[in-house]
């Protein structure tokens, strides 16, 4: 916690951005494909919210489906946190390296 203002340190490189789009994941432990909407995206990580609960330390495999017409931007990751927020999941993903092309056709769309 920060002594300052009581809240966790943001130790994030690369900034976050908010983007909208679908994207398909496969829980690699659970053996489950998932639908997935994401909220923001950086170089390294990924926030979803989907319908089925996701479990912190799972591998997965996602398809973003960015809106420029090519095919989706296929990548892999870990789940880092996961909660309940309005009847769903809430999840954060943290990408096995950095997607700087992914962002920049993220950000381009």
């Amino acid at each position: 916690m920060d002594e300052n203002n009581g809240f966790k340190e943001d130790r994030r490189i690369f900034e976050r951005f908010s983007a909208v789009m679908p994207a398909n994941l496969i829980d690699l432990d659970a053996g489950k494909e998932l639908e997935a909407t994401t909220c923001d995206v950086s170089a390294k990580g990924v926030g979803v919210v989907c319908e089925e609960h996701l479990t912190p330390g799972n591998r997965l495999e996602l398809w973003l489906r960015i809106k420029d017409g090519r095919e989706p931007l296929y990548t892999k990751g870990t789940v880092m946190w996961a909660r309940p927020e309005e009847g769903k999941c809430r999840a954060g993903i943290l990408l096995e390296r950095a997607e700087l092309m992914g962002m920049a056709r993220i950000l381009r769309s």
